[in-house]
């Protein structure tokens, strides 16, 4: 049975026991209480018992609307004292069963604080933890828990805590919880079970040998993991499948097209590097295939009897062949790496796929941890921080993140944070010509107003700016000198190569670039790479020449340091690059070596960063 089967059968099986639970947790007052009812009153013909045994006799038979209706006038009335919280009781399992969970959360607390010395408080605690726990408030759920000492409920209250705990995802939660409550061992055992379950390379080690020990746990770890019982094989040579869009039939690679221009001298850097490595004793045989472009193409390819005897696989550019052979990848457990892409997507579930390039995320990230960096040394008294971007995907993800990553440090909105439309770019700054005009922006999703004045503009310290559409960025990047202002302005690269920013513009303001491939056309292996190239092809490395040759040069020295499976033994560390600055893994399937660029001395450079 396969593993996505075992748990959809294992929650299936865990929600009718829990609902088995919940009902015997209903029904337990309900005998319970009937000694207090006739204690309550020794007239039988009391009108309020009269009332409360019929409205409860709905109850049983399911009716839950009319019950709550007859409960409800029982509330308003004045009953006799100890008649009261079972009304309330009762109100409050009506409520839960019609729908109305918060009025349920509420009447249950109400119960808890108005008849703290009813005997039958554990079973409201019971019911306050349950509202709890489906509100996501899981610590605030183990608490009342806690307090409950019947031990006839202790099967109850454990079956309600591996329920809703087990549907916890994040490690970060379950360990805090962990932290917490530390005589919990459910939640322990849970927290060392769900880090077991994450891919090989991401697990925390420390942690679970640490809960194991403590709790004396069995050994879940790899578990679940494909890479766990595979063996990381160092070989005399290593097969590696290269799926492009040659397009070799259509393309005359002397024009100029874009998919040439990026195909060619990929391919090109990646044949170099595979000279380089034999001089190291590191020896790769290339099977190269032409994708098209098309689905149906690579499709067709992967049928091929040799491909599943590849020991890595580099490529395609398309999203459809892309998914076709990540899923083919990921089946005959063969490492993968895209060049070029940055979406996450690619590497989603799959321990065997990587990215050579950072994803978007992780721009995102690398420019709040500088906002803040900026922000913890003080170098503003009062800083102010706005986000600019456009609808485009790549840049709602990295504003998004960002935001999020600056908001839950500070634990304080941003505060602006705009999202312009192509066509709302050059309104917005229009505006700014205007005197004492209140400037309409978008609605971008946040706090604030819809509009912000010309004051509101000076007062930002921080800028970040995760687009590379010209228009925007050359407009928000004017702004300090209309406005007088000197804030630190945080973008990408490509500004610098699309030759968005001026040198005046550099020279006045603090701008730091954020690149996932810089060259550093000064150092010695940089030139002795761009000749040979240019002997070798008789025209000149572009960005993609570099790519092909840095990223050959990694993934051969991996296979031949660590084998086959080389994420199972490669360090947590960055690694010196040969063209670029660095590459790290580590845990990750994406590179996560970002450079930060700034201008000093009319030049630029590699600046120290958090």
């Amino acid at each position: 049975m396969s593993r996505c089967r075992q748990l959809k059968n294992s929650r299936r099986c865990a929600f009718v026991v829990f609902l088995w639970v919940i009902g015997m947790a209903t029904i337990a007052p309900l005998f319970a209480a009937r000694k207090k009812e006739k204690a309550a009153t020794k007239d039988s013909k009391d009108p309020f018992l009269i009332q409360y045994a019929e409205a409860k006799a709905v109850y049983r038979e399911g009716n839950y609307k009319k019950a709550k209706i007859a409960l409800e006038a029982l509330r308003a009335a004045k009953c006799p004292e100890t008649l009261r919280p079972y009304v309330h009781f009762y109100y409050a399992l009506t409520a839960y069963h019609e729908g109305d969970k918060p009025l349920a959360a509420q009447t249950f607390n109400e119960l808890s604080h108005d008849f703290p010395l009813w005997d039958k408080k554990e079973e409201v605690y019971y019911w306050i933890a349950h509202c709890k726990f489906q509100e996501k408030h899981f610590a605030e759920a183990l608490h009342f828990l806690s307090l409950i000492q019947n031990k006839r409920m202790a099967e109850s209250v454990a079956q309600m805590k591996k329920y809703f705990l087990s549907q916890i995802e994040a490690v970060s939660c379950l360990q805090q919880l962990a932290e917490t409550f530390d005589k919990e061992v459910i939640v322990k055992k849970l927290l060392y079970k769900k880090a077991a379950y994450q891919a090989y390379i991401t697990q925390d080690f420390t942690l679970l040998n640490q809960i194991k020990q403590q709790y004396n746990l069995g050994d879940y770890t790899y578990t679940y993991d494909p890479l766990y019982r595979l063996v990381s094989n160092r070989k005399a040579c290593y097969r590696v499948a290269i799926f492009f869009p040659f397009f070799v039939d259509e393309i005359d690679y002397e024009s100029s097209t874009s998919l040439s221009s990026l195909v060619l001298p990929l391919y090109q850097g990646i044949q170099l590097a595979r000279e380089a490595l034999a001089k190291e004793g590191i020896a790769l045989q290339l099977f190269v295939f032409d994708t098209k472009g098309d689905t149906s193409i690579t499709q067709a390819l992967l049928t091929q009897k040799e491909l599943p005897y590849m020991d890595l696989i580099i490529g395609p550019f398309y999203s459809d062949p892309i998914s076709l052979v990540a899923s083919f990848a990921k089946q005959h457990k063969i490492n993968f790496v895209n060049p070029i892409s940055s979406n996450a997507a690619i590497i989603q579930g799959n321990p065997f796929a990587f990215l050579f390039q950072p994803m978007l995320e992780t721009y995102a990230q690398k420019a709040a941890q500088l906002t803040l960096s900026a922000i913890q040394n003080k170098s503003v008294a009062e800083p102010c921080i706005a986000v600019f971007y456009t609808h485009a995907r790549e840049d709602v993800l990295q504003a998004t993140r960002y935001k999020y990553w600056v908001e839950q440090t500070l634990r304080r909105p941003l505060d602006w944070f705009i999202e312009l439309s192509d066509n709302a770019i050059k309104d917005f700054f229009a505006q700014l010509n205007k005197p004492d005009q209140e400037i309409e922006k978008e609605d971008s999703d946040n706090n604030n107003d819809s509009k912000i004045t010309k004051e509101d503009l000076a007062k930002i310290t921080h800028i970040y700016i995760p687009s590379k559409d010209k228009l925007l960025v050359s407009n928000v990047i004017n702004l300090p000198f209309k406005l007088g202002t000197r804030p630190q302005i945080i973008g990408h690269e490509q500004w610098i190569k699309d030759e968005i920013v001026t040198l005046h513009q550099l020279r006045k303001l603090p701008f730091l670039f954020l690149s996932g491939c810089y060259i550093d056309f000064s150092r010695a292996e940089v030139t002795d790479f761009r000749n040979k190239f240019f002997q070798r092809t008789a025209t000149f490395p572009t960005l993609y020449s570099y790519i092909g040759y840095e990223m050959m040069l990694f993934f051969g020295r991996m296979l031949a340091t660590y084998g086959t499976y080389f994420q199972k033994e490669w360090e947590n560390k960055p690694y010196d690059g040969t063209l670029l600055q660095k590459i790290n893994y580590g845990k990750y399937h994406a590179n996560q070596h970002i450079t930060v660029l700034h201008f000093s001395g009319n030049t630029f450079t590699v600046a120290e960063t958090p």
